[in-house]
């Protein structure tokens, strides 16, 4: 069984917490590394990792603060590789993505991106107590 992927946030990069016995992944916080490729290596591995054996759902919670240009790659990435657990095993795959309500940007990011790999999407707007 593979293990749970945690990885802390830090100033630069967010909280990445994916759970293969139930399929709930989460990516949270700032995405600005300066070295993208190395700051998310850990998350495709893991993710191609648990493609061969995936849950009968996968659910993807993206909540990101802050993004930037090469983060946002790398979100399409990760949905593509979730897209093609769904395709290639049947099993239900959904993205979840907060965003802050005068955001209107990171709204149409979310949307663009599920769009574009045919994926359905929840739009969320960020709660903040």
């Amino acid at each position: 069984m593979l293990q749970r992927l945690y990885i802390e946030a830090t100033a630069t990069t967010p909280r990445i917490c994916f759970d293969s016995i139930d399929g709930k992944f989460l990516i949270a916080g700032r995405s600005l590394p300066e070295n993208t490729e190395q700051a998310y290596r850990p998350v495709i591995d893991w993710l191609t990792e648990y493609a061969k054996q995936p849950c009968e759902k996968t659910t993807i919670e993206i909540n990101l603060d802050y993004y930037n240009s090469t983060s946002l790659k790398k979100m399409a990435d990760i949905l593509m590789i979730i897209k093609e657990i769904s395709q290639t095993h049947s099993t239900e795959a959904s993205v979840i993505w907060l965003y802050d309500e005068e955001d209107d940007s990171s709204k149409e990011n979310g949307e663009d991106l599920c769009y574009a790999l045919d994926l359905p999407i929840e739009l969320k707007i960020k709660e903040y107590e």
